[in-house]
């Protein structure tokens, strides 16, 4: 065969495979997550898809956040990354978290669809033409809440409560601490107010933002804004340190900060840096 020829297949050859490379030949690089499931909506929507354009598999599970420290204590997960309601959770790992950084806050309150049988109800009580105590005590009104004792939100739904209507009110509207009636999955708690089998529900500002919830924070200090933050933690054991750093990145600086304050984060500026 002439060398031209010969010379001029191999160049053709070599374009080929160096097409096929950069048009998807190389796997995707996995970052596994656990995270508080109030960010569910943001993380596998827009997060998990910025990402994707990167060639990451975003690897989350939503949860509790009490509850998913308990998993990473026990040894049952060994994630990349852990992104926790509430800094004690994190420094109660802390053997096995290799950095983490307090980086943005939120605030508490109902948050209803616009399909809800009280959607009204709660547009007046956001109009400011009924009082939402009031509008809480509604009878037959289903209100779904997190359990106290698997994940921050639950806690600080009791604890909301009792500093705005004090104890015997806030018991009026909630029941017991654990009202089996009230009590879903964090997981879960969106998809019930979504499908009706919750009216309403408590939850933090930026998850009912993410899902296009109308939203009232409770009064004053019981929104409880200056306690409610978001904290990411990378473990020492990640499976994939390169990953974990990029994301990193991505959620406290690039891309994905500009993805979860259109949520409804608010942003620490300056972060803060936990001493492990």
């Amino acid at each position: 065969m002439h060398k031209l020829a010969v010379a001029g297949i191999l160049a053709l050859a070599t374009l080929l495979s160096s097409t096929g490379a950069e048009s998807g030949g190389a796997p995707p690089r996995s970052v596994s997550v656990l995270y508080a499931g109030s960010l569910v909506t943001p993380m596998e929507g827009a997060i998990k898809d910025e990402l994707r354009k990167s060639n990451i598999d975003f690897e989350g599970q939503p949860g509790g956040s009490k509850a998913l420290a308990h998993l990473i204590a026990a040894g049952l997960r060994t994630p990349d990354v852990f992104i926790s309601v509430d800094p004690a959770l994190v420094l109660s790992l802390r053997d096995k978290v290799a950095s983490a950084t307090t980086f943005a806050a939120t605030s508490l309150g109902i948050g209803w669809s616009q399909s809800s049988r009280y959607a009204s109800l709660f547009s007046d009580v956001a109009a400011g033409k009924r009082p939402l105590e009031q509008a809480l005590e509604t009878d037959g009104l289903r209100i779904g809440r997190t359990d106290p004792k698997l994940d921050p939100k639950g806690s600080y739904t009791l604890e909301g409560m009792r500093i705005w209507l004090g104890a015997g009110a806030a018991r009026r509207i909630l029941g017991d601490d654990e009202n089996a009636e009230q009590i879903f999955p964090e997981e879960d708690l969106l998809a019930r107010v979504d499908t009706g089998q919750a009216d309403v529900g408590f939850f933090y500002r930026t998850e009912a933002m993410a899902r296009g919830y109308r939203f009232i924070a409770l009064p004053g200090k019981a929104a409880l804004t200056d306690r409610i933050t978001y904290t990411f933690a990378t473990l020492k054991a990640a499976p994939h340190p390169n990953e974990a750093r990029r994301f990193a990145e991505f959620i406290l600086s690039g891309d994905g900060r500009a993805i979860l304050e259109r949520a409804g984060l608010s942003y620490l500026n300056p972060p803060q840096t936990l001493r492990l």
